[in-house]
């Protein structure tokens, strides 16, 4: 693992980073007018990092999944009597055991992924998806007229696979129907690039 991959798996060093650079309503924007979960509905976060979306959610059951233990005990030392977090995969049996989720994200992950590990990952979430549920995503993007310096950072970041929004919804739509597409320049304090899907399961 190259030292910028392994710095940023510091959960410290991830959340001051992640604070630096994201403008201060980011966060807000992303949990009111797009995850928009409600008091009591179900939210299972795959990859969820240390979690900070959490504190904008409202009174949800929430359950947080990441590989790395370093996010996962951030993330009990933080929002511990508000969550469940676990650190393993979606697949693992104790994730599937907690049935079906109103409300599932995908923050900043599939970036990460290869195309077919992407395609494998949301044939197993769409089967978690309560009937009038609804994935989000959001990742970086390559968009055609960004501004350069958005694009450069865009290409530096650690994920190995990021996409044009043509790309990301070509793999989401082997699996969900895509309700909403948004790509957004300003959500970072640099010039940046995001595009964020909403996706329900296609019906039958």
């Amino acid at each position: 693992m190259e030292l910028r991959a392994r710095i940023m798996r510091i959960p410290v060093v991830y959340n001051l980073f992640a604070h630096g650079v994201s403008r201060a309503d980011l966060y807000p924007w992303l949990a009111e007018s797009v995850i928009n979960a409600k008091d009591g509905q179900s939210v299972i976060d795959v990859g969820c990092g240390t979690a900070k979306i959490l504190k904008y959610l409202p009174s949800v059951h929430y359950v947080g999944i990441d590989h790395n233990p370093d996010y996962i005990e951030a993330s009990n030392q933080a929002y511990g009597l508000r969550g469940e977090f676990i650190v393993g995969d979606v697949n693992d049996d104790h994730v599937r055991e907690r049935g079906k989720f109103d409300r599932i994200l995908l923050l900043g992950v599939l970036h990460h992924l290869s195309d077919d590990e992407v395609t494998r990952l949301v044939s197993q979430l769409v089967r978690s998806l309560k009937v009038g549920g609804h994935l989000t995503t959001f990742d970086n993007a390559i968009v055609n007229g960004q501004h350069p310096l958005a694009r450069l950072l865009v290409k530096l970041d650690r994920g190995r696979y990021v996409r044009s929004p043509s790309e990301y919804r070509r793999l989401l739509e082997t699996a969900f129907k895509i309700d909403e597409e948004i790509v957004r320049h300003d959500l970072l304090r640099v010039p940046y690039t995001h595009v964020i899907f909403r996706a329900s399961a296609v019906a039958g």
